[in-house]
């Protein structure tokens, strides 16, 4: 299977199926670990997708790669592969917030929480790293290294959604990694939005507190 065969069958689907029901095709998981990952971060920065599937296929397939209630893709990041090549696929998700979260997640953000304004992709944006596979206890230390720095630049964006994405993040490593909560202070000093939503997220995020 190539990567256009990968990309079709991952964001082909009909727009109103749930990925979490959707089985996959036996060439699709039986690319290696290092092939998958290959094609996962071709796929983050592929623009041509953006015009050949609609939102709301795109949201499933983000969905299908980054939640393991959807696909065993997530753990590319955590067992599949070793440890250099996570690291480097790690850093890489700064390209989902950038070509995807960023283009997709554009509802206005009154309220904190998991809602679906935005669809699926809506969904995937602000819960990631809950129900992403990596977490403090399954990093090493340059793993975490890494998914910090991808939350650190996520805090440079002007949209809200991407901010309330990596400060839910940060909050919820902040108990374990320090920088962290020194991340999230530092961006208080000059924030990204006048959102007080935003903000005060942050400002409770920096205690390690937070749903």
């Amino acid at each position: 299977m190539n990567y256009e065969e990968w990309r079709s069958e991952l964001f082909g689907q009909p727009p109103d199926i749930d990925p979490v029901s959707l089985e996959h095709s036996s060439e699709f998981y039986s690319l290696s670990p290092n092939q998958a990952f290959d094609f996962v971060d071709l796929m983050l920065v592929d623009r041509e997708l953006h015009s050949l599937f609609s939102k709301e296929q795109i949201g499933n397939a983000i969905n299908t790669v980054y939640s393991n209630c959807c696909s065993n893709l997530p753990f590319l990041y955590t067992t599949e592969c070793d440890e250099e090549r996570r690291v480097k696929g790690i850093r890489h998700l700064i390209n989902l917030y950038r070509n995807f979260f960023e283009r997709y997640c554009t509802a206005r953000v009154v309220s904190i929480g998991n809602d679906q304004t935005d669809g699926r992709i809506g969904f995937i944006c602000y819960m990631f790293w809950d129900v992403f596979v990596l977490y403090p206890g399954s990093a090493s230390p340059p793993m975490k290294s890494a998914a910090i720095g991808v939350m650190r630049a996520a805090l440079d964006s002007r949209n809200d959604n991407c901010l309330a994405s990596a400060i839910h993040g940060l909050g919820h490593w902040a108990m374990d990694v320090p920088d962290a909560s020194v991340i999230l202070k530092q961006w208080l000093r000059r924030p990204t939005t006048t959102n007080p939503q935003i903000v005060q997220y942050a400002r409770t995020a920096t205690s390690g507190m937070i749903l």
